[in-house]
């Protein structure tokens, strides 16, 4: 019985901690599980990463002439002309791509990114209303994209260009009456200040 008392009482501080952490000690939630306090309506929060933040190397070199397109990529082959655009344009964002913007209807934007040194393309995150900003010293990019329903969403998220992939490193989502109200970013593709 001793010998259960002193290992209760050499374990006490760890078991504690660890019913903290899981919410469950004293009935009081941990930090991490409060709710946090409702936000008041058209107050989004805005992100605090910045481009300098995330550098990247830029390409001195030629672009590739070839543009990497899948078979059934329809949308790349009938935009084919706006790509070569933006190979000669050069790069604008992460060093060595190069942003394809092309509109595809009333208020919609389908955003691709060519590699300038192997042609391949990639897609770049977002919706309906694409609104981004990005530059070409840096791998993070900056989205804002209304997503339309019945209950209209404005979504402002960053995205790190990984080298392979984007991985979202921030997001804010803000219900509106409608997509119309989504406030556009204001430094599209313009130098780093």
């Amino acid at each position: 019985m001793r010998l259960f008392l002193l290992c209760l009482l050499l374990l006490w501080p760890m078991l504690n901690a660890r019913a903290q952490d899981s919410g469950v000690a004293n009935g009081v939630p941990a930090p991490h599980q409060r709710a946090s306090a409702p936000e008041e309506p058209g107050a989004a929060k805005e992100s605090t990463l910045r481009f300098e933040d995330f550098p990247a190397k830029i390409f001195q070199r030629k672009a590739a002439k070839n543009i990497q397109v899948h078979p059934n990529d329809s949308w790349a082959r009938a935009v084919k002309p706006d790509i070569r655009k933006a190979l000669k344009r050069g790069a604008d964002f992460a060093g060595h791509f190069s942003v394809v913007l092309v509109g595809c209807g009333t208020a919609c934007i389908a955003a691709r990114m060519i590699d300038l040194r192997t042609g391949q393309l990639f897609w770049i995150p977002g919706g309906y209303q694409l609104d981004l900003e990005y530059y070409v010293g840096s791998r993070l990019i900056r989205v804002a994209w209304a997503e339309p329903s019945e209950d209209a969403v404005c979504v402002r998220q960053d995205f790190e260009w990984t080298g392979r992939k984007f991985v979202k490193r921030y997001e804010n989502r803000e219900h509106v009456a409608d997509t119309t109200q989504c406030s556009e970013l204001e430094y599209i593709g313009k130098p780093a200040q």
